[in-house]
Formats: structure tokens, sequence, C-alpha cells
């Protein structure tokens, strides 16, 4: 028994050596390449919102990126972006808003989340942990700018293929949002005008254009 947990202490401080010799930074470039790499990237997705360790709820969407576009479908809410303009579309109530885009001013979305370390965050190595048996690093970024909506993101980067498996938000109140990707469609490429709101083919009963 007592080789037994020796042998099991040595093991934990072997892991936890092994992260500390990991580079934050040079695994988040390494992400941050393989998508930029790519012509564009389909991805389904879970958000759980939780109120402690306890998920209050659980929803699902997914999304379509290329470069800087986007495209979003969550629930009743539509997102179309062509890097210029934004259309927000309410499928119940058929409304629609349109607004320019503001790269700088948009929260967190699949276009850029693999890039948002690069400004406003400082980072550091957790631990290496596995979702759904793939190993992953779990890096947080702690971040320094005090207008942010998140003091904390947390990563799960596939140690194999870079690609970012899941993702936590944490805001001032601690209250964490967990996204997880649920299934995962790389190096895809869309037709002329996918990222952008098409009248024809949606109903809107109600308009309101706030463009400049």
């Amino acid at each position: 028994m007592k080789r037994v947990l020796i042998v099991m202490i040595w093991m934990v401080a072997s892991l936890a050596a092994v992260g500390q010799n990991q580079d934050p930074k040079a695994i988040l470039d390494k992400m941050s390449s393989v998508y930029k790499a790519m012509p564009g990237f389909e991805i389904g997705f879970v958000q759980k919102i939780l109120n402690e360790s306890e998920v209050v709820a659980r929803l699902t969407g997914e999304a379509s990126v290329s470069k800087e576009k986007f495209r979003i479908k969550f629930q009743d809410q539509h997102i179309y972006c062509n890097g210029t303009v934004l259309w927000t579309y309410l499928v119940e109530s058929q409304e629609l808003t349109i607004s320019n885009f503001e790269p700088e001013e948009a929260v967190i979305n699949p276009s850029n989340v693999y890039d948002i370390y690069k400004q406003g965050f400082s980072f550091k190595y957790k631990r290496q942990d596995s979702i759904n048996g793939e190993l992953v690093h779990v890096i947080e970024l702690i971040s320094t700018d005090k207008e942010s909506d998140f003091t904390n993101v947390i990563m799960y980067i596939g140690q194999k293929d870079s690609y970012l498996k899941a993702w936590d938000l944490i805001d001032y109140d601690g209250a964490k949002t967990a996204f997880e990707v649920s299934k995962f469609t790389p190096n895809k490429t869309f037709p002329q005008g996918f990222f952008e709101f098409d009248e024809e083919k949606n109903p809107v009963q109600y308009k309101e254009d706030l463009r400049n």
C-alpha cells in the first residue's frame, strides 16, 4: 500500500512538472495559426450556464466562420456578419436589426475566439486534461482590460490537432458560461453571399437599420 501511494504521488508530481514546462504562448500561437490557415470552418456547440457548479441552462447552436466573416444560429437568434455589416434576426418575431460591425467592440465570437489572447489578456498554463477522451492543454487568460465583459477565459486546446475543444467565460460576479464544441468541420468553403442576410428568404415584419 505504501509503495502504491508513493507511485501515485510521483505520477502527480510528474504531471505537474510537465505542466510547468509548457509554454502557453507557443500553444496559443499554434492554435491561432491552425485556424488562420483554413479558408473556413463550421462548428456545432453546446453552451452551459452554471450557477456555482450546477448547470442551470443548456443551449445548443452552430456557427460558420470564414476569416472575419461569420454566421451564428443560436436558439431563436440568427446572426450574419460579412466583415463590415452585422445582421441580427429574431426568427419567431421576424425582427431584423442591421448595424455596422465594430470588431474592437464585439464580444467574443467564433471568428475571434482563437485570437483574443493577443490583446487585453495575460495568460498561464494551468494543467493537462481530457475532453471526450482527447488530451487537451488548459490555459487561463486573465483580463488586463477593466472594461472587458470577462475577467477570465479558460481554453481547452487539443494536444494533437491544436483545435479549440472548449472554453469557459467567467464574469466579474464569478458566473461561468461554458462552451464545448460538439461538431467540427475544418477547411470549409462557403458560397458567395452566405454571410449576408437575405430578406427574400427570411420574412421580416420589423426592420431597424442603425448604420451610420
